[in-house]
């Protein structure tokens, strides 16, 4: 083996980014409390780094799926303070 090819960077696993990126929007929608805004992005691109696994393009599944699974948490509690919200301004306001 020559050093040129020892020096090549080896190209495996181009789809990996996929993952890190649900996983970095994930977590984005979770700490900054930005609910929809990267919880629907986390998902939509942790799915798609789930296919390039399934493909053999890929090798982080669990990274992928980690960020999908905090995409749909952001989801429900974006929706639970929704609910929260409906249901105080209907019991009576900022009054009580």
């Amino acid at each position: 083996m020559t050093a040129l090819e020892m020096a090549a960077p080896s190209a495996a696993y181009p789809r990996n980014n996929l993952g890190v990126w649900s996983l970095v929007l994930g977590i984005a929608s979770i700490v900054l409390l930005l609910g929809a805004l990267t919880g629907i992005p986390a998902i939509i691109v942790g799915n798609q780094g789930r296919r390039a696994v399934r493909a053999g393009d890929a090798n982080n599944e669990g990274t992928a799926l980690a960020g999908v699974v905090l995409g749909w948490l952001s989801l429900a509690l974006l929706a639970v303070v929704i609910g929260l919200v409906i249901v105080r301004f209907l019991a009576g306001g900022s009054n009580s």
